[in-house]
């Protein structure tokens, strides 16, 4: 009797052995996959370049800008990057050209994240641009590019080489306020 105690238990044990080595790992979070996507594997970065800007005016028709149809060279070549490590660190850079002489080479840092849904991504940062340069009229894009505006950005489409956000902005400087969606579409430098 002693025996066929120990031979079952023994059938026991290694069944869960391979019961347990044969359960598969949880996939990760939606949030986890678009930073892989967005950033690169933990410890990697990745750059994106604005590929186009999208606005309409309350509910109007979206006009959209490239770098060949009015986006100038100087704000088209910034480089955003995010980086996937312990700070998730973000910096949009000034890139080869830039449209104001002395202006920041860093245009805003800080760091970012998503939605545990994945679904927004949240930039929290600091912004050094001038006054000077956010005003500048060579630079009328300039204001589009600040992602650390405090508002989650609205992810409409993120892979390994494109990346589409939108968000709306209030102008409350006119009288009734006018309501900006703005699309923002780069590129994986």
């Amino acid at each position: 009797m002693k025996m066929k105690t120990v031979s079952t238990g023994l059938s026991i044990l290694i069944i869960l052995v391979i019961a347990s080595c044969s359960k598969e790992k949880a996939s990760p979070s939606l949030a986890d996959s678009n930073g892989v996507l967005l950033a690169g594997a933990k410890g990697a970065s990745k750059s994106w370049k604005l590929a186009s800007i999208s606005e309409s005016v309350n509910g109007g028709t979206a006009q959209t800008v490239t770098p060949s149809t009015g986006i100038p060279a100087c704000e088209a070549d910034n480089i955003f990057q995010f980086s996937n490590n312990a700070t998730q660190s973000y910096s949009d850079t000034e890139g080869a050209t830039s449209c104001t002489a002395g202006d920041p080479a860093t245009i805003e840092s800080g760091s970012w994240a998503f939605t545990a849904d994945g679904k927004n991504l949240v930039i929290d940062g600091n912004v050094f641009v001038t006054a000077a340069q956010f005003q500048s009229s060579a630079e009328p894009f300039l204001g589009y590019f600040i992602l650390a505006e405090g508002q989650p950005l609205s992810v409409s489409q993120l892979t390994a080489t494109a990346l589409s956000v939108s968000y709306v902005y209030v102008d409350n400087s006119v009288s009734p306020a006018n309501n900006y969606f703005v699309t923002l579409a780069f590129t994986a430098n």
